[in-house]
């Protein structure tokens, strides 16, 4: 009986050693408990002021927006009609068709005869002050 406790004995410190020298090899892989929450830490204080901040972009976003759009005037055209709608209709129908041309050409030349009679009027009206002088 001796001799098999001598071997049982010697088995328990192989295991033992054995056992030993696995913890030793998984403690060295394993970085140790306080760097392992410092990197924790860091990683969820990152991730939540990530967050954080793109939350706060975007409510702040979301109120340039809306005052922007309560800024925005309305535009002219819904507050008057400057043209009836006949005529719009027309100019339209005038530009897809091709046939504003000649409008075109009439309401150019009506122009130029008013520019030359204001200049005309102009004329007269330096020399009738520059007789009174």
């Amino acid at each position: 009986m001796g001799q098999g406790s001598a071997e049982t004995v010697r088995e328990i410190e192989d295991v033992r050693q054995r056992l030993e020298g696995e913890l030793t090899e998984l403690e060295e892989r394993i970085p140790p408990a306080r760097q392992v929450k410092k990197v924790a830490a860091f990683a969820l204080t990152g991730t939540t002021g990530t967050v954080a901040l793109w939350t706060i972009r975007r409510v702040r976003k979301r109120r340039k927006q809306k005052k922007a759009a309560e800024k925005m005037p309305m535009p002219a055209a819904t507050l008057i009609k400057v043209v009836p709608d006949k005529w719009a209709d027309q100019v339209s129908v005038m530009l897809e068709d091709g046939s504003w041309k000649r409008p075109a050409a009439y309401a150019g030349g009506a122009w130029v005869l008013v520019k030359l009679a204001e200049a005309r009027q102009l004329r007269k009206m330096n020399k009738l002050l520059a007789s009174r002088a």
